[in-house]
């Protein structure tokens, strides 16, 4: 009697089995989004430390700008706009995705899709001149929007250029970079010559000897820190030495102002998102999913 007590809970559980499982994760979280495809459909991609599993968003042509600030939202329809999650026979490289014609190798051994869901993308943008010194520390001043307000930030030199998009926070010719011990931004260490109240990316005068740094570049070409003193056996630019107070008759010429507009496109799934394939098996649940971030730097010239 138990054995068929037994066995007829079995079946019973097997008929209530619809084939549906569900795997609480997947093999993406230590990877990093690849560089999208563009030159056709929009491909956003990740490859699994494995190398044989990917996970794929595919977007119509042209539907994102990862250059522009703004919230994008793309409804899972499986034909302009897909989430795929592949496994493949063999290791893939980021070239199988942007290729017009599909390769024949490797070969997808399973093929899951998401049924539904949204596919939404939020672009920021952060501007830094990569001077070493985090914009935060630079005397950014934000609107109450979260936006930066470059007219009341802090702008040392006057130049028109607020410090945290300035890599010369002096206008000395000597790139602010150089004017500091240590980079680390959680230890900045600010080399400071002459021991007054500046320390040297914001001193105009590094060793004050009455001459200005920009004016102790003797050849006259942007550089003063290759018009030198022979001190001891050790050849010490003249700006960072009171012995050496030479003014140059060779007055150089401004440099442009050059910095980085880093976009920031944050990818997510929301409204569920789940990973089915034909017959109808789950193989992912979940309400939200991070896909991943894709970073796009801009380089800003401006005289």
């Amino acid at each position: 009697m138990r054995r068929i007590f037994f066995f007829g809970l079995l079946m019973f559980l097997l008929g209530c089995d619809d084939g549906d499982f569900i795997i609480e994760q997947l093999d993406f979280d230590e990877t990093d989004v690849q560089e999208p495809c563009l030159d056709g459909t929009v491909t956003l991609f990740k490859i699994s430390e494995a190398k044989n599993e990917a996970l794929i968003i595919q977007l119509a042509p042209n539907s994102v700008d990862f250059t522009e600030v703004e919230v994008l939202e793309f409804p899972i329809n499986n034909n302009t706009n897909k989430v795929l999650y592949r496994i493949l026979d063999n290791e893939v490289t980021p070239a199988y995705f942007c290729q017009s014609v599909p390769p024949t190798s490797p070969l997808v051994t399973e093929e899951w899709y998401s049924p539904s869901g949204t596919i939404r993308i939020t672009t920021t943008k952060e501007d830094d001149d990569l001077d070493g010194i985090p914009s935060e520390q630079e005397g950014m001043v934000l609107n109450e929007d979260g936006t930066v307000n470059m007219e009341a930030s802090r702008d040392s030199d006057g130049d028109g250029f607020p410090d945290y998009i300035d890599p010369d926070d002096d206008d000395d010719r000597i790139p602010t970079i150089d004017e500091i011990d240590n980079t680390d931004p959680t230890n900045i260490v600010f080399t400071n010559t002459d021991g007054d109240d500046l320390p040297n990316y914001l001193d105009n005068d590094d060793d004050n000897d009455g001459v200005l740094t920009i004016d102790e570049d003797l050849g006259g070409d942007g550089n003063p820190a290759n018009d030198t003193t022979d001190i001891d056996g050790e050849k010490i630019p003249n700006y960072l030495t009171p012995i050496a107070n030479t003014e140059t008759t060779k007055k150089s010429t401004r440099r442009k102002n050059v910095y980085q507009s880093i976009y920031t496109s944050v990818i997510e799934i929301v409204d569920g998102f789940k990973l089915q394939n034909e017959n109808q098996e789950i193989k992912f649940d979940v309400e939200t999913y991070l896909f991943g971030t894709v970073e796009t730097p801009i380089k800003q010239e401006e005289k």
